[in-house]
This record gives C-alpha cells, sequence and structure tokens, in this order.
C-alpha cells in the first residue's frame, strides 16, 4: 500500500511494514492537546471537593476554548505527521505530500537476502535524491555482503568474481557483478564515473543487486528445493554414486 495522506494504514517508508497510522496535524492538533490536559487532570480531580470540581471544569472548558482557538498559530497550516504503529517513527507531509522521508520508487530487497544486506538496502534508498554517490556505495557494501552469503571470502570482490567465473559463472550474472563494482569503486574513490550529476544509474543499481541475488540465491534454493521434494532418497544416492565414478 503506497503512502497517501489521511490514510488509516500504509506501508511504512521506514520499516516497510504496512501498518496503522497516528495523524497528527491542524485538524486534530487542539483535540489531542486536550485530550493529554484532561489526562492529566484525571487522576488529580478525583480527590478533591465538588466546589473544586466545578471550578477546574470551567477552568478545563475556557483552556479548550483557547486552544481551538489558539492552535493554528503553532501548527502551520498544511503540515502534518504520520507516525506508524509498528516501528513507531514519523513521517512529515506539507500540502500532503510527505517530505520526510524521501520515498523512492524502488523494488523491495530480494527476499532471500541476509538481513544485514537488506539493511544496507533500505539505508541505501532513504539516501538515494540526496547522495547516489553515498547509496552506491552502500550497495557496493551489499554485494560484499552478497558474495560471501554465497560461499566467497567476501574481502576482495574482484577475486571472488573471478572464483565464481573460474566455477562456470554465466557471463550475463558476470556483467552484472562488474557492473556494480565498477560503478561501486567510482563512488568510493574518484573515477571516470559521475554519480552526482546521474541518479539514474544508482537507481537502476538496486535492480542489478536484486538480479544477482535472484540468480546467486534464489533460483539455486528454489532448484534444490525442488530436486529434494520430487526425486526419491534411493534416486538420489545413485544419481551421487553415478557422479563419483
Amino acid at each position: 500500500m503506497i503512502p497517501e495522506h489521511g490514510q488509516e494504514k500504509f506501508q511504512c517508508p521506514h520499516c516497510q511494514t504496512v501498518a496503522t497510522q497516528r495523524w497528527f496535524s491542524l485538524n486534530n492538533a487542539s483535540t489531542i492537546a486536550n485530550d493529554i490536559l484532561h489526562h492529566i487532570y484525571m487522576d488529580y480531580r478525583t480527590g478533591i471537593k465538588d466546589f473544586y470540581q466545578t471550578n477546574l471544569k470551567s477552568f478545563l472548558e475556557n483552556v479548550e476554548h483557547d486552544f481551538r482557538r489558539n492552535f493554528s498559530s503553532f501548527v502551520p497550516t498544511g503540515f502534518s505527521v504520520s507516525t506508524c504503529s509498528s516501528c513507531e517513527k514519523f513521517s512529515v507531509w506539507v500540502n500532503k505530500e510527505m517530505k520526510y522521508p524521501k520515498v523512492i520508487s524502488l523494488s523491495p530487497p530480494n527476499c532471500d537476502l541476509d538481513e544485514d544486506i537488506k539493511v544496507l538496502y533500505f539505508e541505501a534508498s532513504s539516501i538515494l535524491n540526496d547522495s547516489p554517490k553515498g547509496a552506491t556505495a552502500l550497495l557496493r557494501l551489499a554485494l560484499q555482503k552478497l558474495l560471501k552469503q554465497v560461499g566467497k571470502s567476501g574481502k576482495n570482490i574482484n577475486a571472488d568474481i573471478k572464483e565464481l567465473v573460474a566455477e562456470g559463472l554465466s557471463p550475463k550474472i558476470q556483467q552484472a557483478l562488474d557492473l556494480l563494482r565498477v560503478v561501486g569503486n567510482n563512488a568510493v574513490h574518484p573515477g571516470q564515473i559521475n554519480l552526482d550529476d546521474n541518479a539514474d544509474i544508482a537507481h537502476k543499481l538496486f535492480g542489478i543487486l536484486n538480479f544477482i541475488a535472484e540468480e546467486l540465491i534464489t533460483k539455486p534454493k528454489e532448484l534444490e528445493s525442488l530436486y529434494a521434494d520430487l526425486i526419491p532418497t534411493d534416486t538420489q544416492e545413485h544419481i551421487k554414486q553415478r557422479d563419483k565414478a
């Protein structure tokens, strides 16, 4: 569910969870403030005499009237805040447009990636507009961790790719790996690719990372699961003996 102003529930841009949102705006600001005030005085009112109860009730009514009349001077017109019930982080809206955090139209990270890689993916997406170079540098780090997830050292991306190529890696996947590696290196060190002037390059690298994950992690995982489910155990043993011969 794409975030929309005033929606009771949408996908939080922080935690990516579809969760209920609590709204604060000029329309309900005075109500929220008055509710807090009434709550503060609730326990106090139970322990005082009726005469003071009447005075306190009058006081609260006057304050409520003043809040509703004057609160607009404290809350700008068109300003509102939504708070996620899942992660408790907030989003700032101005004239019904989300200004913070900046929402980027990106596919979510591949679900088979390790959690620390997904965290890097989300962090990179959150700074993509403001810093394409920073986002690309984070994706390079994500690639390094992805190579470690598939059994490589994760210390030297170039060496890990060379090892995969020697094992028969598809040229298409090799190109994707080197694309993310080379552009990522340009983000970390001065190079010929100017990422500051071309956020579109950084944007496409998110799809490249997911493509690599799909080919190196998801498809082999699905094939292994299908093989284990459909091939009888004794047949699997015969195949192993065949391959040893």
